[in-house]
C-alpha cells in the first residue's frame, strides 16, 4: 500500500464509524420511541443509511487490495481465509449471546422462540424467515453480513479470472441477478434475497476503488463537495417512500458512493486528536455494530431500574455506552482473536489492517 493509499484511506476508516454511529442512532431513537412512550422523530432524523455506506465500502476495498491478485495462484483461498478471520468470531459471539438471550427471556425480544434450522442458518451466513416473518438471523443485524459473505463467495471466484474478465463477470453476474429479482417467487426465500439490487452498491464501491487505482486525482476541493452531496442525498433518500427494490441503489446507494469517493479521495491528518478518536471508532466499528443491541439494552435496563424518565439523557447514556463498550471490546477481544488466528492460518506474525468494515473487509494481510 503506497504512502498516498494509506493516507486516503484514513478518511474511509473515519467514515466508517459514522456510518455504525448512524444505525447506533437509528436504534436508540427507536428503542426510546418503543419503551419510553415517547413520539417518533421525523425520518431524517434516523438517518440510517449506514448499511449502504458499508456496503460500498465493502465493493471499494475488496477490489483495492486486490487488484494486483487476480489470475494469481491460491488468490481465492487467501482472500476468503483472510475475510473469514474478520468477518467469523465476533458475528459468532454475539449471535451466540443472542441465542441465550431468548433462552433466557424468551418474550422479551424480537424472537418469540428459536428453531433449529434458523439457528444453523445465522451461523452460516444462510438468509432465513425469523419467527416474526422476516429474513433476518437470530441477530437480526446480521441480514447485512448475509449479503458480505455472498460478497466474499462472489468476489473469491473473480479473483480465478484476469482482472479485466473478472470485473466484467463479477459486474454482468450481479446485473444480471439484481435484473431477475421482481420475477422470483419470495417463497425461495435465498434465491429472493441475493438478488435484491441492493447488491449493486457492492459494485459502485468496485467503481471508485477502480478510478482511484487508475490515476485520477481530483482537484482539492471535489471531496469535500462529493460529501456534502452525499450526505444531503442520503437524508432525500430516507425523506422518499417506497425506496426499494432498484430506487434503493439509485437514490440511496449513489449518495452513499458519493461519501464514499469523497472519503478517500480526501485528506485527512491522522495526527490530530480528534482524527485518531475518529479513526479509532473506525476500528472498533464492527464492534460497534455488533455489539450496540446489547449496550442499548443494557441502559434501557438500568434506565427502568433507576425510574428516570427516557428523552435525551436516555440517547445520549446509550450512545456513549455502546461507543465505549465497542472500542473495548475492539481493543481486549477483536483485535487479540484477529491476530492469533491470522498468525495461524496465513502464517502473519499479526493482521495488519488499514481497515475493516461492517460489512467487514479487512484491507490488510
Amino acid at each position: 500500500m503506497s504512502k498516498l493509499a494509506g493516507d486516503r484511506l484514513y478518511g474511509l476508516q473515519i467514515l466508517r464509524f459514522f456510518a455504525a454511529f448512524s444505525v447506533l442512532f437509528a436504534h436508540t431513537l427507536h428503542e426510546l420511541h418503543t419503551f419510553g412512550g415517547v413520539s417518533a422523530p421525523p425520518e431524517p432524523f434516523y438517518l440510517a443509511d449506514g448499511v449502504d455506506v458499508f456496503f460500498v465500502i465493502s465493493g471499494f476495498i475488496m477490489y483495492y487490495v486486490s487488484a494486483g491478485q487476480f489470475g494469481a495462484a491460491h488468490a481465492q483461498r487467501s482472500f476468503l481465509t483472510k475475510r473469514l478471520i474478520r468477518l467469523v468470531p465476533l458475528y459468532w459471539l454475539f449471535t451466540a449471546l443472542m441465542v441465550v438471550a431468548v433462552v433466557l427471556v424468551p418474550g422479551a425480544l424480537a424472537h418469540d422462540g428459536l428453531a433449529i434450522p434458523h439457528v444453523v442458518a445465522s451461523f452460516a451466513f444462510i438468509p432465513w424467515l425469523d419467527s416474526t416473518g422476516l429474513v433476518h438471523p437470530v441477530l437480526g443485524l446480521g441480514w447485512t453480513l448475509n449479503y458480505e459473505m455472498f460478497f466474499y463467495v462472489a468476489f473469491s471466484f473473480a479473483l480465478l479470472l484476469t482482472p479485466r474478465l473478472g470485473l466484467v463477470v463479477l459486474s454482468a453476474a450481479f446485473l444480471a441477478l439484481a435484473a431477475v429479482n421482481a420475477l422470483v417467487d419470495p417463497h425461495l426465500v435465498q434465491l429472493k434475497f441475493w438478488t435484491d439490487p441492493i447488491i449493486l452498491e457492492f459494485l459502485f464501491g468496485v467503481g471508485v476503488a477502480a478510478v482511484l487505482i487508475h490515476g485520477l486525482r481530483p482537484p482539492a476541493w471535489a471531496p469535500p463537495v462529493l460529501m456534502v452531496a452525499g450526505l444531503a442525498g442520503l437524508v432525500l433518500g430516507v425523506l422518499l417512500p417506497g425506496v426499494d427494490g432498484f430506487a434503493r441503489p439509485l437514490l440511496v446507494g449513489v449518495p452513499a458512493t458519493m461519501l464514499v469517493a469523497g472519503a478517500a479521495f480526501g485528506r485527512f491528518d491522522a495526527t490530530r486528536p480528534a482524527w485518531r478518536f475518529l479513526i479509532l471508532g473506525g476500528d472498533a466499528s464492527y464492534a460497534l455494530y455488533l455489539s450496540h443491541p446489547f449496550s442499548i439494552n443494557l441502559v434501557e435496563i438500568v434506565w427502568k431500574r433507576l425510574h428516570i424518565s427516557p428523552g435525551p439523557v436516555f440517547v445520549a447514556a446509550a450512545l456513549v455506552a455502546a461507543v465505549g463498550a465497542s472500542i473495548v471490546v475492539h481493543l481486549i477481544l477483536e483485535r487479540p482473536v484477529t491476530r492469533w488466528l491470522s498468525s495461524k492460518l496465513t502464517g502473519k506474525s499479526r493482521a495488519t489492517e488499514v481497515l475493516s468494515a461492517p460489512p467487514v473487509v479487512n484491507a490488510g494481510e
